[in-house]
């Protein structure tokens, strides 16, 4: 049997693993001497505990419906600085998400105070003749947001939002189709776009090269979607009266129930957020600590390549236990070499500064995975659903409630609604 590069990473990263961490609690359950569906349910119970209170941290980390509509706004904000200052017709710009907020995965930062950023391209649709001068291009569009403070980085311009609680990283673009043959020729020939994601492809200005690089967000938040879709649950909706009964176990927090379907966006979530605490607790340093666009590669590509090998799982849980003890085995060396590709621009190397720093960012990945294993594998060994509740609270940095009741925070946070369309949040 051909296996698909996911199947195979996923595949090889089995062999290697030394245990699965939910596989005690598993034994215990189906080892009994009962009918099959009985153990199904026991088992489904078993795992509400720490069901629930990962669904309550993921709650507490969401950023707020009123953050993600002031995110918004700042959009418009600029796409309207962007008409009157080059006047380009308005319908050639379109502002687009990327990154966590297009995949629906930003999170609150540890610390209150602190700015969490939105990514957002401005995909001009423009004359050949201005895509032929990549750095005039990205210089007018900071000059037409000088308004709004924007200062040049690498390849975009942050936006502080000195009002709000995040800032954006706005990076100009243009599509790859309108980029000239003769100058598409000249790109760098190792970021090529895959094929199956052409029709989003970008071409964004690298500034110290002074030229056009491949680069497809849409395409990316494309594979994220449609990988979470992809069902690794065996019983997709659970009875009503697991439902339930699994309620029974927590306190006075609404919506018990994980998410089945977004099972890998809540992963991405609570290891983004577990990263954060680690670098919180000096454990990783900011410098060198997973950034965020090798977490969700990693995850994705585990989760699709359980999927193309056909495993199935009785409970989130277990599906969350496997993505943490499988991650990291999915990085490739190749040549001496780190790699963690981009699935949607071929030779794009996610994990290219791991090769110049003498190994000090693979180091602090590989101490994250084992503190995060460790994590999750003590929290999966407390048996009192207090307990458990307590040791979540520590793990991802989420408060005891500062009043009466029960649950993770004094507020439970619902997940954001989908943006309405237009408003270049998805």
């Amino acid at each position: 049997m051909i296996l698909t590069k996911s199947a195979s990473l996923v595949h090889q990263a089995e062999q290697t693993r030394t245990t699965r961490l939910t596989e005690s609690l598993s034994h215990s359950i189906l080892g009994k001497s009962i009918g099959f569906d009985s153990a199904m349910t026991d088992l489904l119970l078993t795992y509400s505990p720490w069901a629930g209170a990962l669904k309550e941290a993921n709650d507490h980390i969401t950023v707020r419906p009123e953050e993600i509509e002031a995110a918004a706004d700042a959009y418009e904000e600029a796409a309207q600085h962007l008409v009157a200052n080059l006047k380009w017709p308005d319908h050639t710009i379109n502002i687009l998400v990327q990154g966590s907020a297009s995949t629906q995965t930003l999170i609150r930062s540890p610390n209150g105070n602190e700015k969490f950023d939105i990514d957002a391209v401005c995909q001009v649709d423009i004359s050949r003749v201005t895509a032929r001068d990549p750095v005039g291009f990205f210089q007018s569009v900071g000059d037409a947001l000088r308004e709004l403070e924007a200062e040049a980085k690498k390849r975009c311009w942050t936006i502080p939002c000195s009002k709000q609680k995040f800032y954006i990283e706005f990076t100009p673009s243009v599509p790859l189709d309108n980029v000239p043959p003769n100058t598409l020729d000249a790109m760098a020939p190792k970021y090529r776009v895959a094929e199956q994601y052409r029709a989003t492809a970008l071409a964004v200005v690298d500034t110290p090269s002074e030229m056009w690089k491949t680069s497809n967000p849409a395409g990316m938040t494309k594979w994220v979607d449609d990988t979470a879709r992809r069902q690794l649950i065996r019983q997709v909706v659970l009875d009503s009266v697991i439902l339930a009964k699994s309620a029974a176990h927590v306190d006075q927090v609404p919506d018990q129930k994980v998410e089945i379907t977004d099972t890998l966006r809540i992963a991405i979530r609570l290891f983004k957020r577990h990263r954060d605490m680690c670098v919180r607790r000096n454990i990783l340093t900011n410098e060198f600590a997973p950034i965020s666009i090798i977490i969700v590669t990693l995850l994705t590509r585990c989760y699709e390549g359980l999927a193309d090998l056909g495993r199935t799982y009785v409970h989130p849980v277990e599906l969350l236990a496997d993505l943490t003890s499988l991650m990291p085995h999915l990085v490739l060396k190749l040549d001496g070499q780190y790699r963690v590709d981009n699935p949607t621009v071929e030779g794009e190397n996610f994990a290219e500064k791991w090769n110049t720093d003498g190994g000090a960012r693979y180091r602090s990945f590989s101490a994250w995975c084992r503190v995060l294993n460790t994590d999750l594998k003590a929290i999966l060994e407390e048996t009192e659903k207090q307990a458990i509740t307590n040791r979540v609270r520590e793990v991802f940095g989420i408060p005891a409630p500062t009043s009466g009741g029960s649950g993770l925070s004094s507020k439970v946070v619902a997940a954001p609604p989908a943006t309405p369309a237009g408003r270049g949040l998805a």
